[in-house]
């Protein structure tokens, strides 16, 4: 993370490969659109864009290819000046592969929050159509009408019951037809769009650069952080009240939220990594010290017939060579067990005796 004011410029690339490409990619398939859809060839958004994972026009596929599809240019230029904007200092900290990584999981879990909020809304209305669909029946259908949420749906659904009281017998046929109105509408929820992956992008810029100063306007001044706070306040405002705008505002929450998580993730495997370097430089360092303290059979003084002593800490009485290796040995398998402790678990769970173990052999 860097708290510094200002992003370095040295070796800064304005426009790094990741941000390159993906400006490219989502030019060239808003252009495309636009001339499928006047040959008449086919409407790329409902291939690419992203339905309802029960709606019949979904694919798998629409996870990823949504992020690059958009509605009009407007929608288009504002994504692309974000990801330019905050994705190039992004990328310059990170590397293309990891910041391509990092915007396509915030981009898929847009895409699930979305899947997830639109669960919720239209899971009973849905339950309703599946209710009757397994048991066809005036009964069950009347049921459908009165207890539908959907505005949406409210006046076909009324027209169809209107029939069947007037000709029971065209149940049969009201079956169909209702199948083909509950897809029509799962295929109504239609995602499209970078935000999602862009507000991930603004979140990482937020972490690495929190100090930085971004200008509302041009004119007023805010530091990154509170840009990022604000902006996942707003969305969260408008996901909850509902805003009718046709922003899906939780899935610009989503994109934050995996950005959270998959940035507390990597920094937790940076630290047990960093941590796994220290410690193990550290026993470099004892096992190095500790050679030159062992007895050396061969010495001048061990030839000559003299015998070698040392004195122990706690009685201040003298210790032959072999109880001071020995002790040396036990010592370091001690060390060894505390270190694989911090390095699995951290230092906090250590105990009070082995902190004091570990800082008493640290000072020698």
């Amino acid at each position: 993370m860097n708290n510094g004011q200002q992003i370095g410029m040295g070796g800064f690339n304005i426009l790094p490969k990741a941000v390159k490409n993906l400006l490219i990619i989502n030019t060239l398939l808003f252009f495309a659109t636009f001339v499928f859809a006047h040959a008449n060839i086919c409407d790329l958004n409902r291939w690419l864009g992203l339905h309802y994972y029960s709606a019949p026009d979904f694919h798998w596929w629409q996870f990823i290819t949504y992020m690059f599809m958009h509605g009009n240019f407007g929608h288009l230029f504002f994504n692309m000046f974000a990801l330019w904007m905050f994705g190039a200092a992004v990328e310059n900290e990170w590397g293309s592969k990891k910041f391509l990584i990092y915007y396509l999981i915030t981009g898929i879990g847009a895409a699930l929050t979305h899947f997830i909020i639109t669960y919720f809304q239209i899971g009973p209305s849905m339950a309703l159509f599946n209710q009757f669909l397994t048991d066809p029946s005036l009964d069950s259908y009347r049921y459908l009408v009165e207890n539908n949420k959907v505005p949406e749906l409210q006046s076909a659904l009324q027209n169809n019951l209107g029939v069947l009281q007037r000709n029971p017998d065209s149940l049969s046929d009201l079956v169909p037809a209702t199948i083909t109105l509950q897809n029509a509408y799962l295929n109504s929820f239609l995602l499209i769009g970078a935000s999602g992956a862009i507000y991930g992008v603004l979140l990482a810029f937020g972490w690495l650069f929190p100090n930085n100063l971004i200008y509302i306007y041009f004119l007023f001044p805010i530091k990154a952080k509170w840009f990022v706070l604000i902006f996942g306040i707003i969305e969260l405002a408008y996901g909850v009240l509902g805003t009718a705008d046709g922003v899906a505002h939780f899935a610009h929450l989503g994109g934050m939220i995996f950005g959270v998580l998959l940035l507390f993730l990597w920094h937790h495997d940076d630290l047990h990594k960093h941590n796994q370097a220290y410690f193990q430089d550290y026993r470099d360092r004892r096992d190095s010290r500790d050679s030159g303290q062992r007895w050396n059979p061969f010495s001048k003084r061990e030839k000559s017939g003299a015998t070698k002593y040392y004195v122990s800490q706690e009685s201040g009485r003298p210790i032959s060579d072999e109880d001071f290796n020995a002790r040396k040995q036990a010592e370091k398998q001690r060390i060894d067990e505390i270190l694989d402790k911090i390095s699995k678990k951290g230092y906090d769970a250590l105990s009070k005796e082995e902190k004091e173990i570990l800082f008493r052999y640290s000072q020698k």
